[in-house]
């Protein structure tokens, strides 16, 4: 694989791992915030908290790992595009021109 590419690639699995970790914990404090509060009773705005809220602080965090990961996947695509671009157009194209300077022969 091109060095590109797997740098590419390490960050997106990087960054799918940082969205995972931060999904889970954004549904772990749902699950325990429905546990004192159940989520019938509660209109879906009032689950976020206020602003500096660890609810509202877990719902940043998954949303901005989400944004990363899909800046990181956007990146290896491209990366691969160039990639398939560079290897379908020929880089350099040498034209090699012969004169004979010696006596013409003629078959006959």
């Amino acid at each position: 694989m091109h060095a590109d590419l797997e740098t590419r690639r390490r960050v997106l699995i990087v960054m799918y791992q940082r969205y995972s970790e931060a999904d889970r914990r954004w549904n772990l404090a749902l699950r325990e915030m429905s546990a004192w509060f159940p989520t019938e009773q509660q209109p879906t705005r009032s689950r976020m908290g206020d602003p500096g809220s660890p609810i509202r602080r877990l719902y940043e965090q998954r949303k901005r790992a989400m944004v990363q990961l899909e800046a990181a996947r956007k990146k290896l695509d491209v990366a691969r595009q160039r990639l398939a671009e560079k290897r379908q157009t020929p880089t350099t194209t040498t034209f090699l021109c012969l004169t004979y300077t010696g006596p013409v022969a003629h078959i006959g």
